[in-house]
């Protein structure tokens, strides 16, 4: 086993970017409890139509994202945080419109039970609010083997 960890923890070291991308995995993993959690609230306690519900879950888990993935993944230190997070929330948007659109797609076309739609469509947000934020909102950032 501790073979396997040292093993690991080369690779990652070797990777950053890889390194990176499984923090924001894992910082993603969080953002899709609270936004399962909330959306659930909404459509099932509070009766919401469920895009709408999508809509609001999907913004607070953006807002809780980007504090975490600003220090831990990304660890930027952008002395403008305002600018920073208004570029995020502007990648994350553009998620949400690739969200929406597979959400409604795997529901009302193929069929699919909406809280396994919101699985399947977290799966591929994932690539590509990654590659943004990545590439655009913390773009400054030179990665490092820590």
């Amino acid at each position: 086993m501790n073979k396997l960890r040292q093993q690991i923890r080369k690779i990652l070291h070797s990777y950053p970017l890889t390194k990176q991308f499984i923090k924001f995995c894992l910082v993603g993993f969080t953002n899709l409890f609270i936004d399962i959690l909330i959306y659930w609230l909404l459509t099932r306690i509070a009766h919401w139509q469920y895009l709408l519900a999508a809509v609001c879950s999907f913004t607070v888990a953006v807002s809780w994202s980007f504090f975490i993935n600003r220090r831990w993944t990304f660890r930027h230190q952008e002395p403008d945080l305002h600018l920073q997070y208004a570029k995020f929330f502007m990648a994350n948007c553009v998620s949400l419109v690739f969200n929406l659109s597979l959400l409604y797609f795997f529901v009302d076309f193929c069929g699919l039970h909406d809280l396994l739609a919101k699985l399947v469509t977290a799966f591929f947000v994932a690539f590509l609010n990654f590659a943004l934020n990545r590439f655009w909102t913390f773009k400054a950032v030179i990665l490092k083997a820590d």
